[in-house]
Protein backbone atom coordinates (compact mmCIF):
# COMPACT_ATOMS: atom_id res chain seq x y z
CA UNK A 1 0.00 0.00 0.00
CA UNK A 2 1.33 3.41 -0.89
CA UNK A 3 2.00 5.99 1.73
CA UNK A 4 2.54 9.86 0.75
CA UNK A 5 4.43 12.63 2.33
CA UNK A 6 2.26 15.13 3.87
CA UNK A 7 3.15 19.00 4.72
CA UNK A 8 2.20 20.41 8.10
CA UNK A 9 0.30 23.78 7.73
CA UNK A 10 0.02 25.59 10.94
CA UNK A 11 -3.64 26.59 10.93
CA UNK A 12 -3.39 29.53 13.59
CA UNK A 13 -6.84 28.86 14.44
CA UNK A 14 -7.61 29.53 17.79
CA UNK A 15 -10.05 26.21 18.05
CA UNK A 16 -10.79 23.58 16.03
CA UNK A 17 -10.86 23.45 12.31
CA UNK A 18 -14.38 22.71 10.84
CA UNK A 19 -13.68 22.50 7.48
CA UNK A 20 -11.41 22.84 4.95
CA UNK A 21 -11.82 23.17 1.02
CA UNK A 22 -9.84 23.67 -2.33
CA UNK A 23 -10.55 25.93 -4.93
CA UNK A 24 -11.38 24.98 -8.40
CA UNK A 25 -7.34 25.33 -9.40
CA UNK A 26 -6.59 23.81 -6.21
CA UNK A 27 -4.05 26.42 -5.03
CA UNK A 28 -5.97 27.76 -2.97
CA UNK A 29 -7.26 26.56 0.48
CA UNK A 30 -10.33 27.77 2.90
CA UNK A 31 -10.43 27.18 6.33
CA UNK A 32 -13.39 27.77 9.00
CA UNK A 33 -13.13 27.03 12.63
CA UNK A 34 -14.99 27.61 15.73
CA UNK A 35 -13.31 30.57 16.43
CA UNK A 36 -15.56 32.25 14.10
CA UNK A 37 -12.59 33.19 11.75
CA UNK A 38 -12.41 31.85 7.87
CA UNK A 39 -9.03 31.50 6.66
CA UNK A 40 -7.22 31.23 2.84
CA UNK A 41 -4.47 30.15 2.17
CA UNK A 42 -2.10 30.54 -1.13
CA UNK A 43 0.30 27.80 -3.24
CA UNK A 44 3.25 29.75 -3.37
CA UNK A 45 6.23 29.22 -5.93
CA UNK A 46 7.82 27.02 -3.49
CA UNK A 47 5.17 24.59 -3.41
CA UNK A 48 4.26 26.27 0.31
CA UNK A 49 0.49 26.97 1.79
CA UNK A 50 0.77 30.18 3.42
CA UNK A 51 -1.92 32.17 5.02
CA UNK A 52 -2.98 35.69 2.74
CA UNK A 53 -6.41 36.38 4.23
CA UNK A 54 -9.11 36.30 7.34
CA UNK A 55 -12.17 36.87 6.45
CA UNK A 56 -14.36 38.11 9.10
CA UNK A 57 -17.57 40.40 9.75
CA UNK A 58 -16.91 44.03 11.06
CA UNK A 59 -18.63 47.10 10.57
CA UNK A 60 -16.75 47.69 7.28
CA UNK A 61 -17.06 43.78 5.97
CA UNK A 62 -14.09 43.90 4.69
CA UNK A 63 -11.19 41.59 5.73
CA UNK A 64 -7.51 42.92 3.76
CA UNK A 65 -4.74 41.04 3.11
CA UNK A 66 -2.64 43.90 2.70
CA UNK A 67 -0.88 42.72 -0.33
CA UNK A 68 1.73 44.95 -1.70
CA UNK A 69 3.52 44.66 -5.72
CA UNK A 70 7.17 45.28 -3.71
CA UNK A 71 6.61 42.54 -0.35
CA UNK A 72 6.50 39.17 -0.26
CA UNK A 73 2.57 38.20 -1.81
CA UNK A 74 2.67 35.20 1.29
CA UNK A 75 2.85 37.51 3.87
CA UNK A 76 1.08 36.33 6.88
CA UNK A 77 0.56 39.62 8.33
CA UNK A 78 -3.74 39.65 8.58
CA UNK A 79 -6.42 41.72 9.64
CA UNK A 80 -8.22 40.15 12.31
CA UNK A 81 -12.54 40.34 11.97
CA UNK A 82 -14.81 37.65 12.84
CA UNK A 83 -16.69 35.64 9.92
CA UNK A 84 -19.85 34.95 12.17
CA UNK A 85 -21.20 35.44 15.57
CA UNK A 86 -20.28 31.98 16.59
CA UNK A 87 -18.32 28.88 14.95
CA UNK A 88 -18.49 28.81 11.22
CA UNK A 89 -19.11 25.14 10.20
CA UNK A 90 -18.52 24.78 6.42
CA UNK A 91 -17.14 26.96 3.83
CA UNK A 92 -17.31 26.94 -0.42
CA UNK A 93 -15.43 28.17 -3.57
CA UNK A 94 -17.70 29.63 -6.05
CA UNK A 95 -16.56 28.27 -9.77
CA UNK A 96 -14.00 30.96 -10.85
CA UNK A 97 -15.72 31.92 -13.87
CA UNK A 98 -17.26 34.29 -11.08
CA UNK A 99 -14.72 35.36 -9.71
CA UNK A 100 -13.03 34.53 -6.62
CA UNK A 101 -16.52 33.98 -4.28
CA UNK A 102 -16.63 32.25 -0.84
CA UNK A 103 -19.25 31.14 0.99
CA UNK A 104 -19.81 30.20 4.96
CA UNK A 105 -22.32 29.24 7.03
CA UNK A 106 -22.00 29.10 10.81
CA UNK A 107 -24.23 28.48 14.46
CA UNK A 108 -25.59 31.83 13.88
CA UNK A 109 -28.48 30.97 12.04
CA UNK A 110 -26.87 32.72 9.10
CA UNK A 111 -24.57 32.13 5.58
CA UNK A 112 -22.49 34.51 4.24
CA UNK A 113 -20.91 35.31 0.60
CA UNK A 114 -17.78 36.98 0.06
CA UNK A 115 -15.98 37.98 -2.76
CA UNK A 116 -12.36 39.33 -3.31
CA UNK A 117 -11.48 42.24 -4.84
CA UNK A 118 -8.80 44.27 -5.42
CA UNK A 119 -8.07 48.02 -4.64
CA UNK A 120 -5.20 49.91 -6.42
CA UNK A 121 -3.65 52.96 -5.47
CA UNK A 122 -0.12 54.78 -6.61
CA UNK A 123 1.97 56.21 -3.73
CA UNK A 124 5.55 57.79 -4.35
CA UNK A 125 5.53 56.34 -8.08
CA UNK A 126 4.61 52.58 -6.21
CA UNK A 127 1.92 50.70 -6.63
CA UNK A 128 -0.11 48.97 -4.22
CA UNK A 129 -2.31 46.48 -5.14
CA UNK A 130 -4.65 45.42 -1.68
CA UNK A 131 -7.12 42.48 -2.30
CA UNK A 132 -10.08 42.80 -0.01
CA UNK A 133 -12.80 40.06 0.76
CA UNK A 134 -15.65 41.77 0.87
CA UNK A 135 -19.07 40.81 2.26
CA UNK A 136 -21.42 40.91 -0.07
CA UNK A 137 -24.65 38.88 1.37
CA UNK A 138 -26.12 37.47 4.63
CA UNK A 139 -28.91 35.17 4.42
CA UNK A 140 -30.87 34.72 7.42
CA UNK A 141 -33.67 32.86 6.62
CA UNK A 142 -32.56 29.90 8.71
CA UNK A 143 -34.49 29.78 12.33
CA UNK A 144 -31.54 27.68 14.04
CA UNK A 145 -27.79 27.07 12.74
CA UNK A 146 -26.81 26.70 9.22
CA UNK A 147 -24.61 23.21 9.20
CA UNK A 148 -24.05 23.32 5.65
CA UNK A 149 -23.61 25.16 2.45
CA UNK A 150 -21.93 24.49 -1.10
CA UNK A 151 -22.29 26.53 -4.73
CA UNK A 152 -24.14 24.39 -7.34
CA UNK A 153 -21.93 23.11 -10.16
CA UNK A 154 -21.15 25.93 -12.95
CA UNK A 155 -23.37 24.63 -15.85
CA UNK A 156 -26.23 25.79 -12.79
CA UNK A 157 -25.37 29.07 -12.85
CA UNK A 158 -24.21 31.55 -9.79
CA UNK A 159 -26.79 29.12 -7.25
CA UNK A 160 -26.44 28.24 -3.61
CA UNK A 161 -27.51 25.79 -1.47
CA UNK A 162 -27.55 25.89 2.33
CA UNK A 163 -28.99 23.39 5.19
CA UNK A 164 -29.78 24.21 8.39
CA UNK A 165 -30.66 22.27 12.02
CA UNK A 166 -34.54 23.95 11.35
CA UNK A 167 -34.63 20.63 8.62
CA UNK A 168 -34.69 22.63 5.83
CA UNK A 169 -32.66 22.70 2.53
CA UNK A 170 -32.92 26.44 1.19
CA UNK A 171 -31.49 27.16 -2.56
CA UNK A 172 -30.36 30.87 -3.55
CA UNK A 173 -29.29 32.42 -7.18
CA UNK A 174 -27.84 35.92 -7.59
CA UNK A 175 -29.72 36.55 -10.89
CA UNK A 176 -27.29 39.44 -11.98
CA UNK A 177 -24.15 37.97 -11.42
CA UNK A 178 -22.74 41.86 -11.13
CA UNK A 179 -25.03 42.37 -8.38
CA UNK A 180 -24.03 40.03 -5.46
CA UNK A 181 -25.69 41.99 -3.02
CA UNK A 182 -28.90 40.32 -4.43
CA UNK A 183 -29.47 36.19 -3.14
CA UNK A 184 -33.73 35.74 -3.88
CA UNK A 185 -34.67 32.68 -2.56
CA UNK A 186 -35.60 29.78 -5.38
CA UNK A 187 -36.97 27.04 -3.55
CA UNK A 188 -37.14 24.93 -0.15
CA UNK A 189 -36.68 21.52 1.08
CA UNK A 190 -38.67 20.86 3.77
CA UNK A 191 -36.92 17.27 5.27
CA UNK A 192 -39.99 15.14 7.13
CA UNK A 193 -39.94 15.77 11.13
CA UNK A 194 -38.87 12.11 11.30
CA UNK A 195 -35.29 12.51 9.06
CA UNK A 196 -34.74 15.68 11.59
CA UNK A 197 -35.97 14.59 14.46
CA UNK A 198 -32.97 15.44 16.27
CA UNK A 199 -31.31 18.88 16.85
CA UNK A 200 -28.92 18.87 14.41
CA UNK A 201 -31.58 18.30 11.29
CA UNK A 202 -30.01 18.48 7.64
CA UNK A 203 -26.10 17.45 8.23
CA UNK A 204 -24.90 17.53 4.59
CA UNK A 205 -25.86 17.84 1.22
CA UNK A 206 -23.94 17.69 -2.04
CA UNK A 207 -24.87 18.89 -5.57
CA UNK A 208 -24.98 16.31 -8.70
CA UNK A 209 -22.45 17.51 -11.17
CA UNK A 210 -24.02 16.05 -14.37
CA UNK A 211 -24.34 18.75 -16.86
CA UNK A 212 -27.00 16.72 -18.65
CA UNK A 213 -28.97 15.82 -15.54
CA UNK A 214 -31.61 18.05 -13.89
CA UNK A 215 -30.56 19.57 -10.99
CA UNK A 216 -30.26 17.39 -7.80
CA UNK A 217 -29.01 17.05 -4.44
CA UNK A 218 -28.40 14.40 -1.64
CA UNK A 219 -28.84 15.64 1.75
CA UNK A 220 -27.96 13.62 4.90
CA UNK A 221 -29.82 13.98 8.15
CA UNK A 222 -29.48 14.11 11.92
CA UNK A 223 -31.93 10.84 12.22
CA UNK A 224 -29.40 8.80 9.94
CA UNK A 225 -30.95 9.01 6.70
CA UNK A 226 -30.09 9.73 2.94
CA UNK A 227 -31.85 11.74 0.49
CA UNK A 228 -31.82 12.38 -3.11
CA UNK A 229 -34.14 15.42 -4.21
CA UNK A 230 -34.17 16.36 -7.69
CA UNK A 231 -36.00 20.02 -9.27
CA UNK A 232 -39.07 19.49 -11.55
CA UNK A 233 -39.22 22.03 -14.28
CA UNK A 234 -43.19 20.48 -14.66
CA UNK A 235 -43.90 21.42 -10.70
CA UNK A 236 -41.32 23.87 -10.42
CA UNK A 237 -40.73 22.29 -7.13
CA UNK A 238 -37.84 20.09 -5.65
CA UNK A 239 -39.59 16.15 -4.99
CA UNK A 240 -37.36 13.14 -3.82
CA UNK A 241 -36.56 10.93 -6.10
CA UNK A 242 -35.22 8.38 -3.86
CA UNK A 243 -33.95 7.21 -0.15
CA UNK A 244 -31.18 5.61 0.12
CA UNK A 245 -29.80 3.17 2.83
CA UNK A 246 -29.53 4.98 5.76
CA UNK A 247 -27.00 4.98 8.56
CA UNK A 248 -27.73 3.90 12.24
CA UNK A 249 -26.91 7.42 14.08
CA UNK A 250 -26.92 10.90 11.80
CA UNK A 251 -24.89 11.64 8.48
CA UNK A 252 -21.68 13.57 8.83
CA UNK A 253 -21.09 13.98 5.08
CA UNK A 254 -22.66 12.74 1.84
CA UNK A 255 -20.69 13.72 -1.67
CA UNK A 256 -22.25 13.42 -4.99
CA UNK A 257 -19.38 12.03 -7.61
CA UNK A 258 -18.50 13.73 -10.81
CA UNK A 259 -19.76 11.70 -13.46
CA UNK A 260 -17.23 11.71 -16.09
CA UNK A 261 -19.36 9.47 -19.18
CA UNK A 262 -20.32 7.19 -16.61
CA UNK A 263 -23.69 5.50 -16.92
CA UNK A 264 -24.30 5.62 -13.30
CA UNK A 265 -23.95 7.98 -10.41
CA UNK A 266 -22.17 7.45 -7.39
CA UNK A 267 -22.66 8.92 -3.90
CA UNK A 268 -20.79 8.43 -0.95
CA UNK A 269 -21.83 9.15 2.70
CA UNK A 270 -20.24 8.69 6.11
CA UNK A 271 -21.98 8.59 9.57
CA UNK A 272 -21.78 8.96 13.18
CA UNK A 273 -22.62 4.53 13.60
CA UNK A 274 -18.76 4.92 12.11
CA UNK A 275 -19.83 3.49 8.49
CA UNK A 276 -18.45 4.49 5.20
CA UNK A 277 -21.01 3.91 2.44
CA UNK A 278 -20.86 4.07 -1.45
CA UNK A 279 -24.27 4.18 -3.16
CA UNK A 280 -24.45 2.94 -7.13
CA UNK A 281 -27.63 4.57 -8.94
CA UNK A 282 -28.68 3.49 -12.20
CA UNK A 283 -31.21 5.37 -14.20
CA UNK A 284 -34.40 4.10 -15.62
CA UNK A 285 -36.94 5.16 -17.89
CA UNK A 286 -39.64 6.39 -15.84
CA UNK A 287 -42.44 3.80 -16.48
CA UNK A 288 -45.68 5.84 -16.36
CA UNK A 289 -47.84 6.90 -19.36
CA UNK A 290 -48.96 10.46 -19.15
CA UNK A 291 -51.13 11.72 -21.61
CA UNK A 292 -50.28 13.41 -24.76
CA UNK A 293 -50.78 17.13 -23.08
CA UNK A 294 -48.95 15.77 -19.90
CA UNK A 295 -45.96 14.72 -22.17
CA UNK A 296 -45.57 17.77 -23.84
CA UNK A 297 -44.41 18.98 -20.49
CA UNK A 298 -42.02 16.51 -19.98
CA UNK A 299 -37.92 17.04 -20.58
CA UNK A 300 -35.66 14.02 -21.70
CA UNK A 301 -34.42 14.59 -18.02
CA UNK A 302 -38.01 14.52 -16.10
CA UNK A 303 -38.77 11.17 -18.14
CA UNK A 304 -36.01 9.07 -15.99
CA UNK A 305 -35.76 8.26 -12.31
CA UNK A 306 -32.97 6.96 -10.37
CA UNK A 307 -32.54 3.39 -9.11
CA UNK A 308 -30.35 2.54 -6.37
CA UNK A 309 -28.28 -0.78 -7.82
CA UNK A 310 -26.18 -1.12 -4.17
CA UNK A 311 -25.11 0.64 -0.95
CA UNK A 312 -21.39 -0.88 -0.25
CA UNK A 313 -20.39 -0.74 2.96
CA UNK A 314 -16.17 0.68 3.08
CA UNK A 315 -14.24 -1.59 5.61
CA UNK A 316 -12.78 1.03 7.24
CA UNK A 317 -11.67 -1.13 10.29
CA UNK A 318 -14.09 -0.09 12.64
CA UNK A 319 -12.22 3.75 12.94
CA UNK A 320 -14.81 6.75 12.38
CA UNK A 321 -15.29 8.23 9.59
CA UNK A 322 -16.09 11.99 9.60
CA UNK A 323 -15.57 13.34 5.98
CA UNK A 324 -15.52 12.17 2.56
CA UNK A 325 -14.73 13.48 -1.19
CA UNK A 326 -14.22 12.82 -4.42
CA UNK A 327 -11.79 13.35 -7.31
CA UNK A 328 -12.63 14.80 -9.90
CA UNK A 329 -13.06 12.10 -11.98
CA UNK A 330 -15.24 10.40 -9.14
CA UNK A 331 -12.88 7.45 -9.68
CA UNK A 332 -11.30 7.81 -6.21
CA UNK A 333 -12.67 8.51 -2.73
CA UNK A 334 -11.17 10.71 -0.26
CA UNK A 335 -12.35 9.81 3.71
CA UNK A 336 -10.68 10.94 7.27
CA UNK A 337 -11.48 10.59 10.48
CA UNK A 338 -10.36 10.83 14.00
CA UNK A 339 -7.46 8.36 13.25
CA UNK A 340 -5.16 11.29 11.83
CA UNK A 341 -5.12 9.41 8.32
CA UNK A 342 -6.55 9.96 4.73
CA UNK A 343 -7.96 6.75 3.01
CA UNK A 344 -8.19 6.83 -0.70
CA UNK A 345 -10.40 4.33 -2.26
CA UNK A 346 -11.27 2.81 -5.40
CA UNK A 347 -13.58 0.53 -6.87
CA UNK A 348 -12.46 -3.23 -6.76
CA UNK A 349 -14.10 -4.70 -9.84
CA UNK A 350 -12.73 -7.86 -10.21
CA UNK A 351 -12.33 -8.26 -6.05
CA UNK A 352 -16.34 -9.77 -5.18
CA UNK A 353 -16.18 -13.51 -5.07
CA UNK A 354 -19.67 -13.71 -6.15
CA UNK A 355 -19.43 -12.45 -9.83
CA UNK A 356 -18.61 -15.27 -11.85
CA UNK A 357 -16.62 -14.38 -14.96
CA UNK A 358 -19.70 -13.87 -17.05
CA UNK A 359 -21.29 -11.41 -14.88
CA UNK A 360 -17.46 -9.23 -15.08
CA UNK A 361 -17.31 -10.06 -19.09
CA UNK A 362 -20.80 -7.93 -19.46
CA UNK A 363 -19.83 -5.36 -16.45
CA UNK A 364 -22.74 -6.46 -14.83
CA UNK A 365 -22.55 -6.01 -10.76
CA UNK A 366 -19.42 -3.73 -11.08
CA UNK A 367 -18.18 -1.47 -8.52
CA UNK A 368 -19.61 -3.51 -5.81
CA UNK A 369 -16.31 -4.33 -3.89
CA UNK A 370 -14.31 -1.03 -2.93
CA UNK A 371 -11.01 -1.54 -1.56
CA UNK A 372 -8.10 1.59 0.69
CA UNK A 373 -5.44 1.78 -2.21
CA UNK A 374 -3.36 4.63 -0.32
CA UNK A 375 -2.91 5.95 3.09
CA UNK A 376 -2.01 9.38 3.95
CA UNK A 377 -0.68 9.90 7.72
CA UNK A 378 -0.48 12.77 9.19
CA UNK A 379 1.72 13.02 12.20
CA UNK A 380 -0.66 13.68 15.01
CA UNK A 381 2.16 13.27 17.35
CA UNK A 382 3.88 16.40 16.27
CA UNK A 383 4.25 19.60 18.68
Amino acid sequence: MATSNTQAIPSFHADFVHDIQFDFYGRRIATCSGDRTVKVWNLDENGIFSSSAILTQSNSNTANTNTNTNTNTNSNTNTSIQAHRSAVWRVSWAHPEYGQLLATCGADNSAAIWEEVQITSTNNNTTNINKNWVEKARLSDARRSVNCVEFAPRHLGLMLATGSADGCVRIYEAIDVVNLHHWPLQGTIELEETVVHEELGVTSLSWCQGRFEPKALVIGGSSGSVLVYRYSDAARQWQLAIKLRSHARGVLDVAWAPNVGRSYHLISSVGMDGKAMVHRLKRTKNNSNPSNEDSANLTNESSKTLQCESSVELDTKSSEVWRCKWNVTGTVLATSGDGGMVKLWKSDYYRNLNLNNNDRNNGENAGLSWRCVSEVVGDIHEA
